[in-house]
């Protein structure tokens, strides 16, 4: 009986030299656990650290959505404050596209008549407001475009009409010469470009440098009867000129003769009469003053001319 019993005993403890026993005893998961809460066993188990996701799941929901109300709320207020308030947004800058930088005097001239948008806020600025501005300062600029480069700078870029014609007007005030472009408005003054064609007119007073001084159905006519002669011709105009009052234009040939043309009739008309008419009159070599394409005769062939 004795030895049963130490033998039992024998099973529960193993000692080891230098160390306390160790209990191997299996321990069941119904088994009461020690005082403390802890379990029977000396080795305590490792506690599990939560993940965010795990974390976000404890978070109450009425919690979550007052942080989610919250951060809304802050971020409406940044916004607001940096669109309406703050500096950053303010416009320090503005500047011509490179592409329009062949123009220096033009692109600083605009420049400066825009200062006045420096220190408005970027968002609020107009683009067709600058659009209109320019085009009333500037008419000989055809195609306006406005970027707005964020927070602080506007880019402008533009294209000019093209330069047509040189005016010469000859009043009882003064002669002037001015370089115009596709529109009729003035765009250099006291200058001409040998490569344009030349146009004379004649006036009373000054024409207004303010608005156009040609109309451009004329200003078309013009150069349309001026390109049309030398097509069909093969001889070069030299000058053309533009009487007002009776409307009126003279071609002044490389001959140094004039064609007289009705501006208010077509003048490829005017000048296919001419075209039938060069058996009969050879202006390539004959001596001429004058041929009058305007007047229309029975036949509509009728041309008057004059010899040297």
């Amino acid at each position: 009986m004795f030895k049963k019993r130490k033998l039992a005993t024998s099973k529960k403890y193993r000692y080891q030299y230098g160390k306390s026993p160790v209990l191997h005893q299996t321990v069941k998961k119904n088994q009461k656990t020690l005082r403390g809460g802890g379990p029977t066993s000396f080795h305590t188990k490792k506690r599990k650290r939560l993940t965010l996701s795990q974390l976000h799941k404890k978070i109450p929901p009425k919690a979550k959505k007052l942080s989610i109300a919250l951060g809304v709320i802050g971020a409406g207020i940044l916004l607001i404050y940096t669109t309406l308030f703050s500096q950053y947004l303010y416009v320090e800058t503005i500047k011509i596209s490179t592409e329009q930088l062949g123009t220096p005097q033009l692109s600083g001239n605009i420049i400066d008549d825009l200062s006045t948008y420096k220190g408005k806020n970027i968002l609020f600025v107009s683009k067709d407001e600058i659009i209109e501005k320019i085009q009333k300062g500037y008419p000989e600029i055809e195609n306006i475009k406005i970027n707005k480069d964020l927070p602080s700078t506007i880019i402008i870029s533009f294209s000019e009409y093209p330069l047509i014609a040189n005016i010469t007007n000859i009043s009882n005030e003064s002669n002037k010469k001015f370089v115009i472009n596709s529109i009729g408005y003035v765009v250099k003054e006291d200058t001409d470009d040998p490569n344009l064609p030349y146009i004379k007119v004649k006036t009373d007073a000054p024409l207004n440098t303010e608005s156009s001084i040609i109309e451009q159905d004329t200003l078309d006519y013009l150069l349309g009867a001026t390109s049309y002669f030398e097509e069909k011709f093969g001889m070069q105009i030299l000058e053309t000129e533009y009487k007002v009052i009776p409307r009126e234009v003279h071609l002044r040939t490389e001959k140094y003769f004039h064609l007289w043309i009705d501006i208010q009739k077509p003048y490829e008309n005017q000048l296919k009469k001419l075209k039938k008419a060069l058996v009969k009159l050879d202006i390539y070599n004959s001596p001429l003053e004058y041929i009058d394409l305007r007047i229309t005769g029975e036949s509509g062939e009728k041309i008057i001319y004059k010899r040297r």
